[in-house]
């Protein structure tokens, strides 16, 4: 297994503003047809963060932080290339992950389109529409260095810090009875970390690639002690019944992957070649959230 954290680059492209109007009904903030509202929540490297700023100099507070600007990462490069397709401007809304997880931010007409490190579940399609899946993930055991956690067998009696809504907490809930440990939720990564440095928690469980780099970009003294293969593919999500959105979301990929400008933004911020083609369209993640009231990052 490599536990080794992938170098993290930043992306200018993503930064920049792009230019406007097409007729795709946006149903976000401001009404406005020519602006692409997106739901995200940060700290989530490196897909979603803000420019020049690491995880613990980010607000941790309980409620949603609003409207944002200079978010960078995988996923604010992939709504540079929506945007320019539809011909519209970017605006990134800050909210929990859980309410982008359980649709309560689409559905409350928040946003046009949520991009989030947003795991495939059958949960998650039934309540949004989804788009084709752009990236493959497994789940990850993170510790500090020079613990002794060093896999499942040795969390009994411990604390594991998770993010609420995602599926490193349905993981965690799904195996904690057995190895003995209790799951620990938190609004955001952000959190997630700053307890797991402090000692507030023992150990936590989230994506293995935002874990990888955080260590790397943040240069922690934490460490990937384990990863599980839970098969789960992101994608990108609207309301239900946005069918012009989401084929031009699934354009888009297509045409990414067609062009290579996927394997660009990939290279980019995961810091290796992109080595596959299109990713398959019918994945669905070997984990069970089917018991949560809220469906991740």
């Amino acid at each position: 297994m490599n536990t080794k954290a992938q170098p993290v680059r930043r992306s200018a492209a993503a930064a920049a503003a792009v230019a406007l109007s097409l007729g795709l009904a946006a149903c976000g903030l401001g009404d406005d047809e020519d602006t692409l509202v997106v739901c995200t929540s940060i700290p989530f490297h490196p897909f979603e963060f803000r420019e020049g700023q690491l995880d613990e100099d980010e607000e941790s507070g309980e409620e949603d932080r609003g409207e944002v600007s200079d978010i960078v990462g995988f996923d604010a490069d992939m709504m540079a290339l929506l945007a320019d397709r539809t011909d519209q401007d970017v605006d990134w809304l800050d909210v929990r992950f859980e309410s982008i997880a359980s649709s309560q931010a689409l559905n409350a007409n928040r946003c046009d389109i949520a991009a989030a490190a947003l795991s495939i579940t059958e949960e998650r399609q039934a309540a949004m529409g989804m788009s084709d899946p752009y990236f493959r993930v497994d789940q990850s055991l993170v510790a500090p260095t020079d613990s002794s956690v060093n896999s499942l067998e040795d969390l009994d009696g411990l604390q594991v810090g998770v993010q609420s809504g995602s599926t490193g907490e349905a993981y965690a809930e799904s195996v904690a009875d057995e190895y003995g440990f209790t799951p620990v939720s938190f609004d955001n990564m952000g959190q997630v970390q700053q307890a797991l440095t402090a000692g507030t928690v023992d150990a936590s469980f989230a994506d293995i690639v935002a874990w990888s780099s955080m260590i790397e970009r943040g240069g922690l003294d934490l460490e990937v002690k384990e990863s599980f293969e839970t098969n789960e593919y992101y994608a990108f999500a609207v309301q239900r019944d946005n069918t012009d959105l989401l084929n031009e979301v699934n354009a888009m990929l297509a045409e990414a992957f067609e062009s290579g400008e996927y394997a660009e933004i990939y290279e980019r911020w995961i810091g290796e070649p992109y080595e596959g083609g299109a990713i398959d369209p019918d994945a669905d993640a070997d984990i069970d959230i089917d018991d949560e009231e809220d469906s991740d990052e």
